[in-house]
C-alpha cells in the first residue's frame, strides 16, 4: 500500500453549476498470491481510493475558484475476482455528480486481464495525470565513502542514488553564483563552522587559510551536503531518502527534519527511518508505520488515526517513546 497526497483538481459542469473537486489524498493497495514452484501469481486485492473535497465553484477566466465547501467523499476503484472493475463514488447527497461524470462508460464496464494491476491502467491517468507522479521519482541511499573518491568532474547531471557523483553535482552548483550562495547558506545554517565550499576541499572557521581535503571530510558533513542538494537542487517531484540521519549527530536531526518540511512545500518528500529522533520531530500526521501482518505481508498504517496513540500523547508520552516501545502499529 502507498499514499500519494499531492493535490489534484478537476471541475464538473452540471446544469450550469460548477463543482470543484479536490483529490487531496490517494491510497493504492494491492496484494498478490504466488503459486508454489512458479513465478505465476493471482491478484487477490487491487484497490485505488481517492479522498475528495467538494466545492461549489464559479469559472472565471479559466481560473477555478472555491466558493462553498460542500463536504468530503471518496472515489473507490477496485477489481472483482473476475477482473471486472467496480467504481463507487461516495459524496454528499446534494451533489449531482455520478461515476460516469468522471469516467467514460467504457471505463466503468472494463474488465482487466488476470495479471494487470490498476496502477498499469488508465484509471491512474484519468481524470488527472497521476502516472506522472510515479515516473518522476528519485530514490537515495547515500554512502558517504563514495563521494570522497577522486572522479572526473564530468558526467551525469543528476545526483546518483548512492551520492557517488556528489562532486560533479557540487561543481555544477558552485559555478553559478546564486546557486552557490543558496547552497552555502543552507549548509551554514545546519553546520555553522563551515566557512567555504569547494569540490576538492572544504574550509572550517577553526583553521585560518587552511582547508580540509575532501578525503578527510566527516561522513556526517558529506551526508548533510548531499541531503541539502537532494532537497533543494534536484528537480524530481517525488524524492525518497533511505535513513537520511545516518552519520549525523542527534543534535542536528531537528534542523534536518525542518529542512525536509521546508522542501516538502515544493515536492513530495518520503524518508525511511528506524531512528526515534526523526519520529520525534516529524508531524504526527506525516508518519506512516510499516509492519508485517500474520501472513508476512507489509502493511502501512497511520498512527494519527489510532485512538490509543492519541490517548498516550494526551498523557504526555512522546511519539518517539511509543515508537521505541513498538506501540505505533497494530
Amino acid at each position: 500500500m502507498f499514499s500519494f497526497d499531492k493535490e489534484r483538481v478537476f471541475i464538473e459542469n452540471i446544469n450550469d453549476e460548477f463543482f470543484l473537486i479536490k483529490i487531496h489524498e490517494i491510497f493504492y493497495e494491492f496484494e498478490l498470491e504466488f503459486y508454489k514452484r512458479s513465478s505465476r501469481y493471482k491478484i487477490v486485492k487491487d484497490k485505488l481510493i481517492q479522498k475528495l473535497k467538494f466545492f461549489r465553484s464559479e469559472e472565471k477566466s479559466k481560473k477555478l475558484k472555491e466558493d462553498k465547501f460542500l463536504g468530503e467523499g471518496k472515489l473507490i476503484i477496485s477489481r472483482e475476482n473476475n477482473g471486472k472493475i467496480k467504481i463507487n463514488l461516495e459524496r454528499p447527497d446534494d451533489i449531482p455528480i455520478k461515476e460516469d461524470s468522471i469516467y467514460p462508460q467504457f471505463f466503468i464496464k472494463e474488465k482487466l486481464s488476470n495479471n494487470t494491476l490498476l496502477i498499469n491502467t488508465p484509471y491512474f491517468i484519468i481524470p488527472f495525470p497521476l502516472i506522472e507522479g510515479f515516473g518522476d521519482i528519485s530514490i537515495y541511499d547515500f554512502d558517504p565513502k563514495l563521494p570522497k573518491k577522486a572522479i572526473p568532474i564530468t558526467g551525469k547531471a543528476e545526483l546518483e542514488e548512492d551520492g557517488s557523483n556528489l562532486s560533479i553535482i557540487l561543481n555544477n552548483i558552485i559555478k553559478n553564483i546564486n546557486k552557490k550562495k543558496k547552497l552555502f547558506n543552507l549548509v551554514k545554517d545546519i553546520l555553522p563552522f563551515i566557512s567555504n565550499l569547494d569540490v576538492e576541499k572544504l574550509a572550517e572557521k577553526y583553521f585560518k587559510n587552511n582547508y580540509i581535503p575532501a578525503s578527510l571530510i566527516s561522513d556526517g558533513t558529506i551526508n548533510i551536503i548531499a541531503l541539502i542538494i537532494t532537497l533543494y537542487f534536484e528537480k524530481k517531484n517525488l524524492t525518497i531518502i533511505e535513513e537520511p540521519e545516518r552519520n549525523i549527530h542527534p543534535y542536528l536531526i531537528s534542523k534536518m527534519v525542518e529542512m525536509m518540511k521546508d522542501a516538502s512545500h515544493k515536492k513530495q518528500i518520503i524518508v525511511t527511518t528506524h531512528n526515534p529522533e526523526i519520529v520525534k520531530y516529524a508531524d504526527l500526521n506525516s508518519i506512516l508505520f510499516v509492519s508485517r501482518d500474520d501472513k508476512g505481508f507489509s502493511t502501512i498504517s497511520r498512527p494519527a488515526d489510532k485512538e490509543e496513540v492519541k490517548i498516550f500523547l494526551e498523557n504526555e508520552i512522546g511519539i518517539e517513546e511509543l515508537f521505541i516501545q513498538d506501540l505505533l502499529g497494530g
